[in-house]
């Protein structure tokens, strides 16, 4: 952003009993802004921030009974609530605690002036790499007090987490955050969205029971309380896991997966029914090498 000054720069989440991804989400974005420029919205009056939330901008809500249309519900109102941060900053991200935006090392941009690009183009979607736990290849527990990075480098594609999640203009998103109503897509080439959610197994079951327990009966159709992946079972998310590891050896590449972004941004295109923006579906069982200039980012 030579020549210029940078845009007040805002990240936001929301969190239930996520210490160990909040921690990390504070970590990460507080070497870039102030702890006063980070918005944690905790879901419950019962929780307890950790110390590191120290300085950052914490407010409480009561819990909403989960029920049908809960999770849409949440989203309306995160979209609100990011509209209202616009009010004051230039550029406002808004992502799950087990989301982190990460700027290619290769770029000679840091990650406040990568995102002060949403001023230009009203909202960037960056590509998204999911972080997944090869048993087979790396076998011991995360350890929490380490850096994540140093311990897991393989990462799957999955295209519903290119989420339109840097806005400098208000947007409406969809369930999870995964689509808006923001009609053009900036998939942007140097950003990326790290999705943690399957970083370690022991964690991701641990967590994912307690998801499971929280829902009542599931309701089909477009009352559902929340996203499918809240509904699966601990069995069903370590099959997954181990169908990932049987797919085969990981794969060196570029990183640039010049025709994954080629299929999202040909495909995109606007669903009148769910009131959105989106692209297809693009995921498989493949995981790739994480280069070796990302490994000591978080």
């Amino acid at each position: 952003m030579m020549g210029r000054a940078a845009p007040l720069l805002a990240f936001a989440t929301m969190v239930r009993n996520d210490d160990f991804f909040l921690r990390l989400w504070i970590a990460h974005y507080a070497a870039h802004v102030p702890k006063s420029h980070l918005f944690i919205l905790f879901d419950g009056l019962d929780q307890t921030p950790p110390p590191e939330a120290k300085g950052c901008q914490c407010l409480f809500l009561p819990r909403a009974e989960m029920g049908p249309g809960w999770d849409n519900r949440r989203w309306a109102m995160l979209s609100d609530f990011a509209a209202t941060l616009l009010g004051r900053f230039g550029v406002v991200t808004l992502n799950d605690v087990d989301e982190l935006l990460v700027n290619d090392p290769a770029s000679d941009e840091t990650l406040p002036e990568a995102l002060a690009r949403a001023l230009q183009v009203g909202v960037i979607s960056p590509f998204a790499l999911e972080m997944v736990h090869r048993r087979d290849l790396e076998p011991v527990p995360l350890d929490r007090a380490r850096p994540v990075l140093e311990q897991r480098r393989f990462v799957r594609l999955n295209a519903s987490y290119c989420k339109p999640c840097v806005i400098s203009n208000p947007v409406r998103w969809s369930l999870g955050g995964h689509y808006s109503n923001h009609p053009k897509l900036h998939l942007d080439r140097s950003l990326y969205l790290f999705h943690l959610r399957y970083v370690d197994r022991d964690m991701l079951l641990a967590r994912q029971a307690m998801r499971h327990a929280a829902l009542q009966q599931p309701v089909p159709g477009d009352q559902q309380v929340a996203g499918g992946g809240w509904a699966k079972s601990t069995d069903q998310i370590d099959d997954f896991l181990q169908t990932i590891q049987d797919h085969g050896k990981p794969i060196e590449s570029d990183f640039r997966f010049d025709w994954q972004r080629r299929r999202i941004a040909e495909n995109w295109s606007w669903d009148p029914e769910a009131g959105i923006w989106r692209h297809p579906k693009l995921h498989n069982r493949k995981t790739y090498v994480l280069p070796a200039r990302f490994h000591n980012i978080f």
